[in-house]
């Protein structure tokens, strides 16, 4: 659908077509004086008014006819709106840009959409444990011919079955059992039938679903999260590879255990890393304050198998991110933003403040540029960010939609979003971004003429 209005719809003169199947119609933007007008005799100040009126009218069309545009092009771009049945969770771009595979909140289904008919293509079974409220995972492998999808099946027992203690034997009997659960299923896009699963042990301490997958920079290979460690598998073939124990990753307080809920995967090499769960009474044992939001990164070197760094965040995380070239890590939640080298031992390369508290500014009634903000404001919450590519941007929310620069270590476009956005995904060849909110997913584009216009 195109984005692009004529000058009749500009004016408020026509009523825009109804809009194709999927696609939720925008209220268009009338002008002021074009409702509620009764006309009366005009005054002299009036009669100056309708003048310079029409002669801005005559201006704009003078700059038309020598080809200049009457509004600047945005740098990001809402292009479409795709209404689903039920609330996402999770979502996926095909390579192709032009599938996207939906997982949804409390529902045991995984939909592939068609982003160009708005219309669905296919669906697969996707079982969620019965404490699992949140939807499942979903990732296509780089080549597009496989979807991944998160899944919960206990195959000896058809139910979950965990040892309540770590301690007791049967945990370690539950740990060499690595097929006792099915996490995650292979689809084969083309003849849409499940070519593989991915397996692996429920236990105590390692927790039965994934928390996270991604595939690594090698193409061939799925990172799958698990609550204390990660594990690498084939693909297609779903055949484990190895595993890596992240329980205790601090070589100066081994008594420290950690357990992990986010993940990225370098996309240069094989390496991931992670965001810890908040240390509360521990905080102290490392510099930072007790039951303060204060946690972990874990970097970790899948190839070599071994932890290569630790990172160290005062306030909460929501997540962690690489820039598009791999060469920096960006942690956010909780303002602020931190950013680090990943190629010279992740050192600290600085902060970035997330953008006032859109919730705060509203309730108070206050409007002030979002991107240049007085001081003293309360910060937002960075709930996601993903990488642009060949840009050393960052795309996500913090309230509203933002660009943040990682040189500049600033936001530097702010776009008005909706307040239920829950989740971006990138496809990156097209400078394509789809944001969720709710059940609806807006379609959103990068103009990279207006980008370096503005960055000039």
């Amino acid at each position: 659908m195109s984005s692009t209005l004529t000058t009749t719809q500009l004016l408020g003169l026509a009523r825009s077509p109804s809009p194709p199947p999927g696609f939720v119609a925008v209220p268009e933007t009338r002008w002021p004086f074009a409702a509620g007008c009764r006309w009366r005799r005009s005054s002299g100040a009036d009669r100056m008014a309708i003048k310079a009126f029409f002669v801005g009218i005559a201006v704009l069309a003078l700059l038309f006819l020598n080809g200049c545009s009457a509004r600047a092009t945005p740098v990001m771009e809402e292009t479409g709106v795709l209404e689903l049945p039920y609330t996402v969770q999770s979502l996926a771009w095909h390579p192709d840009g032009r599938l996207l595979a939906v997982g949804y909140f409390m529902r045991d289904v995984v939909e592939v959409w068609d982003a160009h008919t708005n219309k669905p293509v296919f669906a697969v079974p996707s079982k969620r444990w019965a404490g699992n409220r949140s939807g499942q995972d979903v990732l296509f492998s780089p080549d597009g011919k496989h979807l991944i999808v998160q899944d919960y099946q206990d195959i000896k027992h058809g139910e979950l079955k965990v040892p309540e203690s770590i301690d007791e034997a049967a945990e370690i009997a539950a740990r060499n059992d690595k097929d006792r659960y099915v996490l995650a299923r292979v689809w084969d896009v083309v003849k849409r039938r499940e070519v593989a699963q991915i397996k692996g042990p429920g236990t105590r301490r390692i927790g039965v679903t994934p928390r996270a997958m991604c595939v690594l920079a090698n193409g061939s290979t799925l990172a799958v999260l698990r609550a204390t460690g990660v594990a690498v598998y084939g693909l297609p073939s779903g055949a484990l590879e190895s595993e890596l124990d992240l329980a205790h990753p601090f070589n100066d307080r081994p008594e420290v255990g950690r357990s992990y809920e986010t993940m990225s995967c370098n996309p240069i090499r094989d390496e991931v890393s992670l965001g810890a769960l908040q240390f509360f009474r521990d905080a102290e044992k490392f510099g930072l304050t007790n039951w303060t939001g204060a946690t972990a990164i874990v970097v970790a070197d899948l190839e070599r198998k071994a932890v290569r760094k630790v990172l160290f965040s005062p306030t909460p995380l929501n997540g962690v991110a690489y820039s598009a070239d791999g060469s920096k890590l960006v942690s956010f939640g909780m303002s602020p933003i931190r950013v680090w080298d990943a190629n010279k031992d992740f050192a600290a390369l600085g902060e970035i403040e997330n953008p006032p508290e859109w919730l705060w500014l509203n309730q108070r009634g206050m409007k002030v540029d979002m991107l240049r903000p007085p001081p003293n404001i309360p910060r937002g919450n960075a709930g996601k960010l993903v990488p642009v590519a060949g840009t050393d941007l960052m795309f996500g929310l913090s309230g509203d939609l933002y660009l943040w620069s990682l040189t500049e270590r600033r936001a530097i476009v702010h776009l008005p979003a909706f307040p239920d956005v829950m989740r971006i995904a990138a496809h990156q060849a097209s400078d394509t971004f789809a944001v969720v909110d709710d059940r609806l997913i807006h379609i959103y584009k990068l103009n990279r003429s207006a980008l370096s216009a503005l960055r000039k």
